[in-house]
């Protein structure tokens, strides 16, 4: 079967999405957290395969200047098969012609975004109360 693409959160898919974010290494999220994430998002698009979520990505946005896109995951059995380049697309139409569109990913992605039109910035800034999170993600 094709993949499916869903623009809303569906509360019944969270224990999918948990097991998704695992499957990547991402511990940290509880079910309480990706409720919650999912919800406040103004963006979500939601990949399925046979109706089981392979791959995800939302975004926060003010829909006139802004966008800020977070958490582009695809469970590991369901990577380099286009599944994360679709939801990127997809997100990228659906934010529409803003000004900027900001990216929070990993390092080891790079290429991939880049490949989409996404580019370093030369100024940037973060603050993470989160010690070890400091550690591995700021210069």
């Amino acid at each position: 079967m094709d993949i499916v693409y869903e623009y809303q959160f569906n509360i019944n898919d969270v224990d999918e999405m948990m097991h998704v974010y695992h499957s990547n290494g991402w511990e940290g999220h509880t079910q309480e957290d990706i409720i919650t994430i999912f919800n406040m998002s103004t963006h979500v698009i939601i990949a399925k395969k046979d109706g089981n979520v392979v791959g995800f990505a939302r975004a926060l946005s003010d829909d006139v200047f802004n966008a800020a896109i977070y958490d582009v995951v695809v469970d590991v059995k369901y990577q380099s098969q286009g599944i994360g380049k679709n939801i990127m697309e997809l997100m990228i139409k659906r934010l529409g012609e803003l000004s900027c569109i900001h990216l929070i990913s990993m390092y080891s992605s790079e290429k991939f975004y880049e490949s989409l039109g996404f580019r370093k910035l030369k100024t940037g800034m973060v603050m993470y109360s989160n010690k070890k999170l400091k550690t591995e993600y700021t210069v």
